[in-house]
């Protein structure tokens, strides 16, 4: 699934950071404060948020949360009334500091569960609540403003708004290490704070408040997912590539404006999309909403005034040039919304057009001629393109906002635009609204605004190819090793190449060395590269910035800044192997703030205590790294969650490592009771792995049965083995095609991509399939093992990092290479190491990497420089232990697993007797 880091792109252009970071790192705009402030009152900042309070002024830790919403014309209005009420009865509020943040909040990809919010005031009690929303109402009367989802509207008014929740701010830690807000119930117990779309109440709770006919908006629409959705996969006129997944609706779909709705597209803080039917004609259409007052543009257009603008565009062209856009069929208003109809345009976004036929993602690869008709293909398209906008030109307009989601692809490979809303008439005030990646950098634009369709065009070539545009844009170098990558499957048509690069001009002076040189003799450019890395990673660290040592990405803040996925634990662990002196401070700090922290962590390997501790412990911190463990151990979520990254068995790996470092047979009995503890049957285990399913090493069987064959190693146990056994022949049940060439496997039972990823897919099933075959026979997994390393051969992956891109995949071969001695392996695992040099930045510190989505830098172990430099380092110095998996401990104690002989011919689909434990000669 595609993730929305668009938050923490907004502060700074080389790192990922909260946009709470904004102040002092970017104009916030209008600076927002009540215009009179009684004497007394003193204001906090914190983050997006002005808090107000008085001194001795007590409050409540639970209620009904009162929040206003301003139109974008008005906070500075709306906030002054709301102030003055406050400070006349005394009850704390906050408001939204600057129009940066408010802007932010409101704008069309905004959090819809947040959008709309202004100020928040924080009543005593119902009484109170009730009079303050009374006098909002009255006093507010003539204001307009978002509705909030999350929130009622209070009697008639359009911007007083009431839920009830927590007003102190209470957590519940998760397994993937992010934290659930809780507030308390009727009866005073602790529950989920539920802040997603529509009202909820806690149980045993009424809304006090509730009118015979609230001011709500009707069920005019298919319902609205509570969850961020998946990716479509249905034909059609689908937005953006990324857009969530359609949305059924429910029985009786909704009749509005005479058209009928039957699918739900997307849903973003500006409006949703649908898929509807002209209930006159039964003619298939396509519906675009605008909510009120929301889906703000930097200059203050809101999606309303975009949909006008949006609507007078194809109209125009449907007069001009009929079939350029789709047809505009009608514009009707439902509750305080804005619709637009047109034409249902049948075809595939862009993206998913390439996914779909370009050979190199074919998980079994792909001939010369395969890629011959691709490319032929490709060219056809961009050629339709170019004959599209050649007509829109002509006319006197710049499309502006090219993107994958925004061109869609027919069966014959015929091409339509969608989307108009950013397309611009010259000689008319120009507002940019672009896509990252697609849209030009400042100083390519001119004079000439056409260039935003050219450049567009130019980039949409360039992701038919392979989807680097960022890696492309800070290192155009780099675009050198994608042509080689690309020549070596088969000969890119030198036109295409010509257009997919012609922003992109190479240096005269490169400073990595050309793909050639690296093909020639990789090795030692592969050294000087590790090298550099790690000088870039030094050189990154700051253990005195306050939220973090090194650069993460999202998921590092949300979860925590220390663990060994996203934080300090994993550079620290990828720099020592390296063989690297940590920077002064990291490691003390590291120290420091786990032990501070401890309560506060989830107690998983990848994303909490038990992977810290395994660090500490590694570099001779074993009092800390056992109270760390402990803490662990002790942690409802280590048995409410079985998997390698977030529970037991991460938690186990962990107990073994200190096992290995102090010779304490507590840690070794511990790793035993907690694998005791997991459910023997499949259906009792599915539970503990997460809601979805969730296949892989970190999140799924596979992970588990690592620990599994760990144990047993140490142990001698074979049931060990067995269940191990049972666990990855499961996870083999769940191959997207069970008897294809190559096995992939999908995401989760609700999110079906087929990824090669070591994190999810077949590079971390194989890696953990190798060190099953190096100690037993299983007619299944060794079977299944050659299908599990051929996509690994062929991956075309858009990321570096270690997890979820190519040093992953290189690390699964690298590892297979060194267990067995294939060549083949080893081959492939330099191909993948070349071919990090297409992803690879220079930088006055050395060379970085960009971490998760490639669109800023960063240090993490998942996605960044770190997993980079593990993967390089095991590549050209093969040892035990990469990747936390004791490798030393239990080669050491491999002789104590019992051989027994093969019986020719067995096979073990159903682990027991057919499962066949050797010892290494």
């Amino acid at each position: 699934m595609q993730k929305d880091v668009t938050s923490f792109c907004l502060v700074d252009a080389d790192f990922y950071a909260p946009v709470e970071d904004a102040p002092g790192a970017v104009d916030l705009g209008e600076l927002y404060r009540p215009s009179r402030v009684p004497e007394g009152w003193r204001a906090v900042e914190s983050g997006i948020w002005t808090m107000w309070h008085r001194t001795g002024l007590g409050g409540v830790e639970d209620g009904w949360k009162i929040h206003v919403s301003a139109r974008p014309d008005r906070p500075g209005q709306v906030l002054d009334i709301v102030a003055d009420v406050c400070f006349a009865e005394d009850v704390p509020f906050k408001h939204m500091s600057s129009w940066f943040f408010y802007q932010w909040m409101h704008h069309k990809h905004a959090s819809r569960p947040q959008g709309g919010k202004f100020t928040a005031l924080y009543p005593k009690d119902v009484a109170q609540a009730r009079h303050l929303m009374e006098r909002l109402a009255a006093e507010l009367g003539a204001e307009e403003g978002p509705d909030i989802l999350t929130d009622r509207r209070f009697g008639r008014s359009r911007v007083v708004h009431y839920r009830y929740g927590a007003f102190v701010f209470r957590h519940r830690i998760q397994a993937d290490g992010t934290r659930t807000p809780l507030m308390r119930d009727a009866a005073g117990r602790l529950v989920d704070d539920r802040r997603g779309i529509g009202f909820r109440l806690p149980e045993g709770m009424a809304d006090p408040f509730a009118r015979p006919a609230p001011a709500s908006p009707p069920a005019t629409t298919p319902a609205e997912p509570e969850e961020p959705a998946k990716p479509p996969r249905h034909a059609g006129h689908a937005g953006p590539a990324d857009a969530p997944a359609p949305q059924q609706p429910p029985t009786g779909a909704p009749l509005v404006g005479g058209f009928r709705f039957e699918e739900a597209i997307q849903h973003r803080n500006g409006g949703g999309t649908y898929r509807a039917r002209d209930e006159a004609t039964g003619r298939a259409v396509f519906v675009k909403e605008a909510r009120a007052h929301t889906g703000v543009r930097e200059d203050g257009a809101t999606a309303a005034e975009q949909l006008d603008t949006e609507w007078e565009t194809l109209r125009t062209l449907h007069r001009l040039a009929p079939g350029l856009a789709p047809e505009p069929v009608a514009r009707f208003r439902a509750w305080e919304n804005e619709f637009m109809v047109t034409e249902f345009i049948a075809g595939r976004p862009l993206h998913t057009w390439m996914v779909a036929n370009n050979p190199l993602l074919w998980a079994g690869g792909a001939t010369p001629d395969d890629l011959i008709a691709y490319y032929g293909r490709c060219e056809r398209v961009l050629a339709a393109i170019d004959t599209v906008f050649a007509r829109l030109h002509a006319l006197g307009l710049v499309f502006v906002d090219v993107s994958p989601g925004n061109v869609l692809v027919g069966d014959d490979d015929s091409v339509r635009l969608i989307d108009f809303e950013a397309t611009h008439r010259l000689g008319t005030p120009f507002v940019l609204i672009g896509t990252a990646g697609y849209s030009p950098p400042a100083h390519l634009v001119g004079d000439d605004l056409s260039v935003y369709d050219d450049y567009g065009t130019a980039a949409l070539a360039l992701l038919l190819l392979g989807p680097f545009h960022q890696p492309a844009r800070r290192n155009p170098d780099s675009l050198a090793h994608l042509r080689h990558a690309l020549a070596e499957r088969g000969p890119v048509p030198a036109d295409l190449w010509k257009r997919a690069t012609r922003f992109h001009r190479p240096g005269a002076d490169p400073v990595l060395p050309t793909p050639e040189q690296v093909a020639a003799d990789p090795v030692p450019h592969l050294a000087d590269l590790r090298d550099r890395v790690a000088d870039a990673l030094v050189a990154m660290a700051d253990p005195d910035h306050p939220a973090r040592t090194f650069p993460t990405i999202k998921e590092g803040y949300v979860t925590n800044t220390l663990c060994v996925a996203y934080g300090t634990a994993g550079v620290v662990h990828a720099l020592s192997r390296a063989g690297r002196t940590l920077p002064d401070g990291v490691l003390d700090r590291l120290r420091r703030d786990a032990l501070a922290t401890a309560d506060e962590l989830a107690p998983g390997f990848y994303v909490g205590l038990a992977g810290i501790a395994r660090v500490l412990a590694d570099h001779g911190l074993l009092q800390e790294a056992t109270d760390l463990l402990t803490t662990a151990d002790s942690h409802p979520l280590t048995t409410a969650c079985a998997t390698l990254s977030g529970g037991l068995a991460g938690v186990a790996l962990a107990h073994l490592a200190l096992h290995d470092h102090t010779r304490d047979a507590h840690h070794l009995d511990r790793a035993l009771a907690l694998t005791a503890a997991l459910p023997d049957a499949d259906d009792t285990l599915t539970p503990l792995l997460g809601p979805d399913d969730a296949t892989g090493l970190l999140h799924g069987r596979t992970g588990i049965a690592l620990l599994l064959h760990r144990l047993a190693a140490v142990t001698g146990d074979r049931a060990l083995l067995v269940r191990g056994v049972r666990l990855l022949h499961s996870e083999l049940d769940r191959a997207t095609d069970p008897e294809g060439a190559a096995l992939t496997f999908p995401i989760s039972g609700t999110d079906r991509r087929s990824l090669p990823y070591l994190y999810c897919g077949s590079a971390g099933t194989s890696y953990t399939v190798t060190k099953y075959l190096g100690v037993l026979d299983d007619e299944r997994l060794a079977e299944a093992q050659p299908r599990l390393l051929a996509p690994l051969g062929h991956a075309h992956a858009a990321m570096s990092g270690l997890f979820q891109g190519l040093s992953g995949i290189g690390l699964a071969l690298a590892e297979h290479a060194e267990a067995t001695g294939d060549a083949t392996s080893r081959r492939r695992a330099l191909d993948v190491a070349r071919r990090l040099f297409l992803h690879a930045v220079p930088h006055p510190t050395g060379v970085r990497f960009l971490g998760d989505q490639s669109f800023r830098f960063s240090a993490d172990l998942f996605s960044g420089s770190a997993g980079v430099l593990l993967f390089l380092d095991q590549l050209l110095n093969p040892r035990p232990d990469a990747v936390f998996a004791l490798d030393a401990l239990t080669a050491e104690a491999s002789g104590r697993i019992p051989p027994r002989p093969a019986t020719p011919g067995a096979r073990a689909s159903a682990p027991g007797p057919d499962v066949y434990v050797r010892t290494p000669a």
